[in-house]
């Protein structure tokens, strides 16, 4: 089927796109609706677990129908490479988790949900990222990319557009009794997540990375609810205000402009060609001082937890440079030392932060130990 897709005209393969999409969103809300008014399960990860399992047959079926089945098979530059050019998302869902687990912390909130609660929460992470990645990466984007030219102005338009239908998918949650507004901030935000789903795709050519920074990035997002039951998805996304737009169109703006840069379209092109794309010593070396530096950060910021994010996405560069460029690489094992103090250090201070903080927070408790 794929090559009949190909063969029709750019218009009609935008509109396969879409339908493919729609077709997608339907199918989840007949079954969540099916699941909430056939079962008298209350929980709205369960019922959103239970979509997504229905919706994942649908994803996997059109990933064949469509031919695009290979693309789980295909690890690309590895996963090693390919987390470390997600490095920006890897380390922004360690900030997320980490700031979550402080919010809580200080909050005082001792509430947590069951075990079976957070296992399903985790569960539906990974489907809603593996679903979503599979539809909107795995089949849209390849199919734009294959039906535009192989040129840079080419794929960015099958970027632009698969990110654009991906953003546009999210404004059907004020059926969920999202507030439009949020709905359409959500949107945005997912269309500038999208452009950073597919330029980590594209240039690592392995889909199962984009899967797991996508799963981890709904992880972190909503973890107030999903692992700490403070309201439910909903309500998590109708919280969504124009000054979460303010702060994550610039965030997520600049990592795409730097992943998309010319070098690294020309990159993409030549990949999709088939050609292999061999990492010089330079290159190497670029990698090994772009680590020392998320190290050294990782270290300072490692003192208030944050730096676990830098400290793990250092470590992943350095690795890299280490393969790269084995021999005579200084800088690769400074950034290797520096990316693990950094991550021991902030891992230190979040588990004594996570215990302190309850303790600092109950004034009962405070004042029993000022007593003493």
């Amino acid at each position: 089927m794929k090559n009949k897709i190909l063969g029709l005209p750019k218009a009609a393969v935008i509109v396969i796109g879409i339908v493919i999409t729609a077709l997608f969103l339907v199918l989840m809300n007949l079954v969540g609706a099916a699941a909430t008014h056939f079962t008298t399960i209350m929980d709205s990860y369960t019922l959103q677990f239970i979509a997504e399992i229905g919706v994942a047959v649908y994803a996997i079926g059109m990933l064949f129908l469509t031919g695009y089945q290979q693309s789980l098979r295909k690890t690309g530059v590895g996963f090693l490479r390919g987390f470390y050019t997600g490095g920006f998302m890897v380390g922004y869902c360690v900030y997320v988790a980490v700031a979550q687990l402080f919010l809580q912390s200080v909050s005082g909130s001792d509430g947590v949900r069951s075990a079976g609660g957070i296992m399903i929460y985790i569960l539906t992470m990974f489907l809603v990222g593996m679903n979503e990645e599979v539809i909107m990466r795995g089949i849209v984007l390849n199919l734009f990319a294959d039906r535009f030219s192989n040129t840079r102005r080419g794929v960015l338009a099958a970027i632009i557009l698969s990110s654009v239908i991906f953003g546009a998918a999210h404004i059907p949650n004020v059926l969920s009794g999202v507030p439009l507004s949020s709905a359409l901030i959500q949107a945005l935000q997912a269309t500038l997540l999208g452009v950073l789903f597919a330029a980590i795709y594209l240039r690592s050519g392995n889909l199962w990375i984009c899967i797991i920074i996508h799963a981890l990035v709904d992880f972190g997002g909503l973890m107030a609810s999903g692992i700490f039951g403070n309201g439910d998805m909903t309500d998590m996304i109708g919280s969504l205000s124009v000054l979460n737009l303010v702060v994550t169109v610039p965030l997520f703006l600049v990592p795409c402009i730097v992943l998309l840069r010319r070098s690294k379209l020309d990159e993409i092109v030549e990949m999709r060609e088939g050609e292999i794309i061999i990492p010089s010593e330079r290159e190497g070396e670029n990698i090994a001082t772009v680590s020392l530096v998320l190290g050294i950060l990782g270290i300072v910021t490692g003192f208030v937890g944050y730096g676990a994010g830098f400290g793990l996405v250092g470590l992943l560069g350095a690795i890299c440079s280490k393969k790269i460029k084995p021999q005579q690489n200084g800088t690769a094992t400074a950034a290797l030392v520096t990316s693990i103090i950094g991550l021991v250090i902030a891992a230190l201070v979040i588990v004594a932060m996570l215990f302190l903080m309850p303790v600092l927070g109950d004034v009962s408790t405070l004042e029993s130990i000022m007593n003493q």
